[in-house]
């Protein structure tokens, strides 16, 4: 499923490192986050960005509202979390507290494979 992601609200030094257009990308993998709940998506952005010194190749997000996931056909308020180290990704549980919640966006489906 690729996806299109916007800006919404909560930090806007976040909001001026993003592209006007916003980012796409697609959903790799579906995950729980300990702490945090299940049904988090891996977004693997088309065009990594840069944000406070550090490049972004990947982003998580999550449905915000009641029965509006990703994938439907509403677009959805989400959680942005950013991945500040990779390599964590790799470990069987995954944990928030190694993840940074830097703002919430609107994600709506471009296409589904």
């Amino acid at each position: 499923m690729h996806v299109h992601l916007s800006y919404a609200d909560h930090n806007e030094p976040f909001r001026r490192a993003l592209p006007e257009s916003g980012l796409t990308g697609k959903v790799v993998r579906r995950v729980a986050l300990a702490g945090a709940g299940d049904n988090w998506a891996l977004l693997a952005l088309d065009r990594p960005f840069e944000y406070e010194g550090r490049r972004h190749d990947f982003v998580f997000i999550k449905s915000r509202w009641k029965g509006y996931e990703l994938g439907g056909p509403e677009q959805t308020s989400v959680f942005i979390l950013l991945i500040p180290d990779a390599s964590v990704l790799d470990k069987a549980v995954l944990d928030s507290k190694d993840f940074q919640h830097v703002a919430w966006g609107m994600a709506r489906t471009l296409s589904v494979p």
